[in-house]
């Protein structure tokens, strides 16, 4: 008996050591709460899986299940109704286990036709005398609205509206065919950028004695040959009523070169500004119009 208690106790011990292994505490845990498709594309429960598997990839988060998502839907609508509480404050009954909620429509999709006058001339030169060859692309493009919100709070941490657009190969005297799925990944991909993004800042990890910047950002965030602003943060502002914090002063130190981009980081060289380099921390971000202007007239 004594011997059968053991192997039970061992194997529990085993499994609760896998279960931990698989889920490893402390990454906030999302959930793809409602996505309409607005545009009837039919693609929603697609994009949805899409936009899983680019968070999860990105090793920053827990994914809630989709079949375990169901049941915490059914749990809020009770909520609402008075049958279920919370014992959250501030979070609504059926969520406890997720920390960001994400919101999102399938607004359009739409294929044009652009004629390629010059695939149809060469085209034209090796048919048959007296036929025309007809060659056209097609382009389509898609345009998503996504919300990211605090679980917690219901602050909005992340809202964009995505249009993502593919140009199909030529063709001719047929029709060019052009794949909605590329677009709906690359789409995920960008929703699940913004996602990491708005609540870890990509950063400086490392400097390197070349001066080569690692970036703690890889594929799917960053790209190779994106220029980028990188920042100190000094003095934080606190609502002096409240204790809220209000936001940080920061200091524009210079701009950066993405080189090489890896799975888990990126490498980056400096290309503008930087008295001194930058220090391990400092946050990085797409550089905008503002900032290359201001190193222009620097360099004046």
């Amino acid at each position: 008996m004594k011997t059968v208690l053991g192997f039970v106790v061992a194997i529990g011990a085993l499994w609760a050591a896998q279960s931990s292994a698989q889920t490893p505490p402390g990454k906030p845990i999302v959930a793809i709460y409602q996505m309409d498709d607005v545009a009837q594309t039919g693609q929603a429960d697609a994009f949805s899986r899409m936009i899983e598997t680019s968070i999860a990839a990105t090793n920053k988060f827990r994914i809630i299940e989709r079949e375990r998502l169901g049941k915490l839907v059914g749990e809020q609508a009770r909520a609402k109704s008075g049958l279920v509480t919370t014992n959250r404050p501030g979070r609504v009954g059926g969520f406890e286990g997720a920390d960001f909620l994400i919101y999102g429509s399938i607004t359009n999709v739409s294929v044009s036709k652009k004629s390629d006058l010059g695939s149809s001339m060469l085209g034209s030169l090796f048919a048959p005398q007296g036929s025309t060859v007809s060659c056209s692309n097609a382009v389509a493009t898609v345009s998503i609205d996504i919300k990211i919100t605090d679980a917690d709070t219901g602050e909005i941490r992340y809202v964009r509206r995505i249009d993502e657009t593919q140009k199909s190969a030529s063709a001719c005297n047929g029709a060019a065919q052009v794949d909605t799925s590329l677009l709906l990944r690359s789409a995920a991909d960008k929703i699940a950028g913004g996602l990491v993004t708005a609540i870890y800042p990509i950063q400086i990890a490392s400097v390197q004695a070349d001066g080569t910047y690692i970036l703690n950002y890889g594929e799917g965030s960053v790209q190779p040959g994106a220029t980028m602003s990188v920042f100190t943060k000094g003095e934080v502002f606190v609502d002096p009523a409240t204790g809220e914090k209000l936001g940080n002063n920061e200091t524009l130190l210079g701009l950066i070169r993405v080189t090489d981009v890896t799975a888990r980081f990126s490498k980056a060289l400096p290309v503008a500004g930087f008295a001194t380099a930058a220090p391990i921390g400092a946050i990085v971000r797409g550089a905008t119009p503002t900032d290359l202007q201001a190193f222009k007239r620097k360099s004046r």
